[in-house]
């Protein structure tokens, strides 16, 4: 839910956060519980959670999920509130899983392994924000970061953002050798659109086996590939009824991106049935390594008078990885017979302990940012699941912390969850989950340097509807 703000120079501290959380979209009775699934088990989603908890299962399985989601953004600036949307249609889980009875008898009662695909994120995001900037206005920036360099120096130096500005006339110098811009310094029209589609998923490979009806060990292989693919816009207009006496009336800057990576994790738990009535889990998670390949690029345009004018930036690709912070996930379910339980789950990383590395640029600058500005999150998810017939009824709640450390809300998310499992036949079944989620965020559109300018604050409102078929064998 962290949104990169101003992604300039490629990678940033935003981006190694954004890929770095996990917000589980598996199967329906996942989502139902708020995936507060460590110590129940017996499910794909719960597999990514804690491996041990397909050892839970005393029959083979095949699920398929479908999902409509639909994501809704208020931005705030300045006082104004611009809402946007996003609604998307996806398949978030596929599982398989074959169980292999041992032995009545024997410690080794079970062995189960499985491949599953789970959506691990979600990227589809559309969000605008305007506002009136009394005070400031990006070419600022620009003015700050170009001081002391000739305008032989812009293109080699600024390529993608100060050169392009030059190139359409936004900045210019005067007879005394300092930069001007024909935009004022305040007293503009400001807004930011962005718009992204992509995905988190991961290949789950696991196998484990079950001890006296009471112990289970499980291990996992995960393949995970991100995809994101987007853009944002920066656009400062002159007012209709501005008195500031300029020819400048309008100008843009977009960046476009396209992000592609592939990674392997590893993940070790087990589920200890204390009593009858309790169940303990904990499960660790290594860091994934990503290697992405990605491509960015810039178009400026500006409206000054009646003449309008474009520049392309050129077309940047990187080669890099990225390595997530490990996590840690202690679980406990109360389970009242056959007829229900309540389940919870305690997740923690450290997102300050994400870091870049690439063969032929040194990221220690941007490594630092991550390090000085994030810290460790904790995530509370709690679910309860209860027996009516032959049916099933769920309830699931979650608070994501902030991955920038205890104490700061930034960022946080809180969900709420209800499904329902219906049987379709002896060995079918169909579950059906919603949950909404609401999160809150804030950033800047630009470093103002000395100047004064409101963050932008954005508020996330998400309705999620997910089906999932279930068929044993």
């Amino acid at each position: 839910m962290v949104i990169v703000a101003v992604s300039a120079y490629a990678q940033s501290s935003d981006d190694a956060c954004v890929f770095s959380q996990s917000y589980y979209q598996g199967t329906a009775k996942a989502l139902g519980m708020g995936n507060a699934l460590g110590a129940v088990g017996g499910d794909m989603t719960a597999v990514c959670i804690n491996p041990a908890g397909l050892g839970l299962y005393r029959s083979g399985e095949l699920t398929m999920s479908l999902s409509l989601a639909d994501r809704f953004e208020v931005g705030t600036y300045y006082g104004e509130s611009r809402p946007a949307n996003k609604l998307r249609v996806s398949i978030p889980n596929v599982g398989f899983v074959k169980t292999t009875q041992v032995s009545n008898f024997r410690p080794l009662r079970y062995t189960q392994f499985c491949i599953g695909l789970t959506r691990t994120n979600d990227y589809n995001i559309h969000s605008f924000a305007k506002g009136l900037n009394p005070t400031s206005s990006k070419i600022d920036n620009y003015l700050m970061r170009m001081d002391g360099y000739s305008p032989y120096d812009l293109q080699r130096e600024f390529p993608y953002d100060i050169f392009p500005a030059w190139n359409t006339f936004l900045l210019d110098i005067n007879n005394d050798g300092y930069y001007t811009s024909p935009v004022p310094q305040g007293g503009i029209i400001q807004s930011s659109e962005r718009e992204f589609r992509g995905r988190a998923e991961e290949w789950t490979f696991g196998y484990s086996m079950n001890y006296f009806d009471r112990l289970f060990v499980g291990v996992s292989l995960g393949l995970t590939h991100i995809k994101r693919v987007g853009y944002s816009e920066l656009a400062e207009t002159l007012p209709e009824q501005s008195d500031i006496d300029t020819d400048f009336i309008r100008w843009t800057f977009t960046e476009d991106y396209k992000s592609s990576g592939a990674g392997v994790n590893g993940k070790i738990g087990l589920v200890w049935i204390a009593s009858p009535w309790l169940r303990l889990g904990a499960a660790f998670h290594s860091p994934t390594i990503y290697s992405f390949d990605e491509s960015w690029s810039t178009t400026t345009e500006s409206q000054i008078g009646w003449v309008t004018r474009k520049s392309l930036s050129p077309q940047s690709t990187y080669e890099y990885y990225l390595f997530t912070p490990l996590k840690w996930v202690g679980s406990a379910a109360f389970v009242f017979g056959s007829k229900g339980m309540i389940s919870m789950d305690v997740e923690t990383a450290n997102f300050g302990a994400s870091f870049f590395k690439a063969d032929d640029y040194d990221y220690s600058g941007v490594n630092k940012d991550i390090k000085d500005n994030y810290g460790r999150s904790y995530n509370f998810r709690l679910g309860t699941e209860w027996r009516v017939r032959d049916s099933y009824l769920r309830l699931g709640a979650g608070y994501y912390g902030s991955p920038f450390g205890l104490g700061n809300p930034n960022g946080s998310v809180k969900k709420a969850s209800i499904g329902i499992s219906l049987p379709l036949g002896p060995y079918t079944s169909l579950d059906l989950a919603y949950e909404i989620s609401h999160g809150k965020q804030q950033y800047t559109l630009y470093d103002p340097g000395d100047l004064a300018i409101e963050p932008v604050t954005q508020r996330e409102l998400r309705h999620v509807a997910l089906s999932t078929l279930k068929i044993k064998f």
